[in-house]
């Protein structure tokens, strides 16, 4: 019994894995792009920390394109590395940035 729902327990984790893995890299950018303005909005980022942010969000989703036009419109297993260790740091600099000492307007109507 107990091995059975350890077994089931890993497979699960398995499952949820390749998931994540599986995670078209739109819907990633999509998500940080949301964190930048959600982030703008609440006043953690500052109007020129947001302009930078979605910068490098733009030069993300152009290295993307050209990787794409390089290899017929479609993305190979490196190429998708490639993209998701920019989004990596990209992520890192969202959390960084909204942890900062520097706020802007809070132009939330609570």
């Amino acid at each position: 019994m107990k091995s059975t729902i350890i077994a089931l327990a890993i497979g699960s984790l398995a499952i949820t894995g390749t998931a994540l893995a599986e995670k078209p890299i739109n819907a990633r950018q999509l998500n940080q792009q949301r964190r930048i303005d959600a982030g703008a909005r609440s006043g953690k980022l500052t109007h020129a920390e947001e302009a930078r942010l979605k910068a490098q969000q733009a030069s993300i989703s152009r290295y993307e394109q050209q990787l794409r036009a390089a290899h017929g419109g479609k993305l190979s297993k490196y190429d998708e590395h490639l993209v998701h260790a920019r989004q990596d740091a990209a992520n890192a600099q969202i959390l960084k940035k909204k942890d900062n000492a520097a706020h802007g307007k809070n132009h939330l109507k609570l």
